[in-house]
């Protein structure tokens, strides 16, 4: 918590200046800037909070197969395409 946390003051503060800072300085604080800012730094956080939550997931597992049955699991095997499924095909240029 403490990195995304870190993360997100560092992105958001430049995000703010970046964008909300001449507003904030010249214009009449509302409620939607305020909202603005919020998200400002409420999305970098968001962001960070995914990546470290996806990357310290074990390889192989997904959210969805930890309450599926196993036979639901597996994907279904596909039938090889057909040569007329294929958009592209080789042969002579017709003109």
């Amino acid at each position: 918590m403490a990195q995304t946390t870190a993360a997100a003051l560092i992105v958001g503060s430049t995000l703010f200046m970046a964008n909300l800072y001449s507003q904030v300085r010249d214009g009449p604080f509302t409620w939607v800037l305020t909202i603005r800012i919020a998200l400002t730094f409420l999305v970098p956080w968001f962001n960070a909070t995914m990546g470290i939550a996806i990357g310290s997931r074990k390889p192989g597992t997904s959210p969805r197969c930890q309450n599926e049955p196993a036979n639901m699991a597996k994907p279904q095997e596909s039938a090889p395409p057909s040569p007329r499924s294929s958009r592209f095909q080789a042969g002579p240029v017709e003109r």
